[in-house]
């Protein structure tokens, strides 16, 4: 069952920061509701990974105190109705398949793609093949945010991309 939606709304009228732990609360919350990885509620706001991620995890073993003003008001906007349409919206599969092939060439294996993406072989190969020609945006999302995270293995300790939810 789904966590409580976080019961107050969080003032935005002082300050270039706010108390981070009422967009720590939303952003477990619409993750439960909506059934999808932080990553991909993360990137539908607008924030970066690696503000999600310390969001959620903390720094150095510490959990995050402030936030950011613009990144809590993306992360407000966001509700659980949207996260849900995002599941029936398609686009077009290119640049997920463009994202996909790049992570192949990085060393991925297919099946560990499927198990990212959710997909099955059959829709691995549609995609990449140019055969399928629409995602859902949800699935354009997680390909973006594994994507991000392999740039970031190279940066620093990788971010764990979920598996579909």
């Amino acid at each position: 069952m789904p966590a409580a939606a976080p019961s107050s709304l969080p003032s935005f009228d002082q300050g270039r920061w706010v108390n981070a732990a009422p967009f720590r609360a939303h952003l477990r919350y619409l993750c439960s509701s909506a059934g999808l990885p932080w990553q991909v509620v993360a990137l539908h706001a607008g924030l970066t990974l690696r503000h999600a991620d310390v969001l959620l995890h903390g720094r150095r073993g510490r959990p995050l105190r402030r936030l950011p003003r613009p990144a809590a008001q993306l992360l407000w906007q966001v509700d659980v109705a949207g996260l849900r349409a995002l599941q029936r919206t398609t686009q077009p599969s290119e640049p997920t398949s463009t994202r996909l092939s790049a992570a192949l060439a990085r060393g991925l294996t297919p099946r560990h793609l499927c198990r990212v993406m959710g997909w099955s072989p059959a829709r691995l190969t549609a995609v990449l093949g140019g055969e399928a020609r629409r995602v859902s945006a949800v699935d354009a999302l997680r390909a973006r945010a594994l994507t991000e995270a392999l740039d970031r293995i190279s940066e620093d300790p990788p971010v764990v991309v979920a598996c579909a939810a």
